[in-house]
């Protein structure tokens, strides 16, 4: 229940921050596959990439939503035995369409929700490679699902539009823009790459999604320290207020406060 509460004080603190100052906001994600879904022989540093991950964001006090694609959860015990701050964790469900897809999600949604709470986690994100029917928009509502990732690793959101900004659904649910991949930046700067991606919005909601994928980092063997010299760019430019670094489910507080406030806008004369 500790763990809960601090999320949701985090949370109300990201969100006082944000909207005072309402700079370029990373959101940032962490696609975790299953043991299974890997080599045998590389099983080992898969466990050893997500715990030095989980100590790099606890070192530099940074919370990320982690693509969680076990259904029994189980990576979220490791993460949070690594982490001291409250991470926020998204649920992967296989996409299936028609009347499969609305079984589908009422099904696995209770089931991981009700492991997520017994963890004492809060699941407030949806991942899967399809678009969720606008009639099954409701079952996210039930269980309190705000936002929706369809990219749960590269080349996974198959023949989706990609979108540079959050696009809003229905009923506060929001979809996630498409991420920058790591794996494929590691020769870049990371500074010269976000503010070239800030670059493409037109408006002070500026969102960027950018995206660690285990699976990539695991099959093109990128070594540990650069990913760490890539969180040490990031935290260096969230230092000078350049930018922001929050977990997906943040943007969703942050979206709905600018609806409200745009909605009641009053023009001037």
């Amino acid at each position: 229940m500790f763990f809960l509460n601090t999320q949701l004080q985090t949370e109300a603190f990201l969100f006082s921050f944000c909207c005072k100052t309402m700079i370029p906001q990373i959101l940032l994600s962490i696609n975790i596959p299953t043991n299974a879904a890997v080599r045998p022989d590389q099983q080992a540093y898969r466990t050893r990439v997500i715990e030095f991950l989980a100590s790099e964001l606890d070192h530099h006090e940074i919370v990320a939503t982690w693509l969680i694609h076990d259904p029994g959860l189980n990576d979220v015990l490791e993460i949070h035995n690594h982490c001291s701050l409250p991470q926020e964790f998204s649920v992967v469900v296989t996409g299936e369409q028609g009347v499969a897809q609305r079984q589908n999600l009422s099904q696995t949604l209770s089931d991981r929700l009700t492991k997520g709470r017994n963890l004492g986690v809060r699941i407030t994100t949806l991942s899967l490679p399809e678009s969720v029917q606008e009639q099954n928009l409701n079952l996210l509502v039930k269980h309190r699902i705000s936002m929706v990732n369809h990219h749960c690793g590269q080349g996974t959101a198959g023949t989706l539009k990609k979108t540079i900004e959050p696009r809003s659904l229905r009923f506060g649910i929001w979809e996630v823009p498409a991420p920058l991949h790591w794996v494929r930046q590691l020769t870049h700067p990371v500074r010269e790459l976000v503010l070239r991606s800030a670059m493409h919005f037109k408006s002070p909601r500026a969102f960027q999604h950018i995206q660690i994928d285990v699976q990539a980092l695991l099959q093109q063997k990128v070594a540990l320290e650069k990913i760490a010299g890539l969180l040490r760019s990031l935290v260096r430019m969230k230092t000078r207020g350049k930018i922001d670094i929050t977990p997906i489910r943040s943007a969703a507080t942050l979206l709905r406060h600018q609806q409200t406030k745009q909605r009641f806008q009053i023009p001037a004369a």
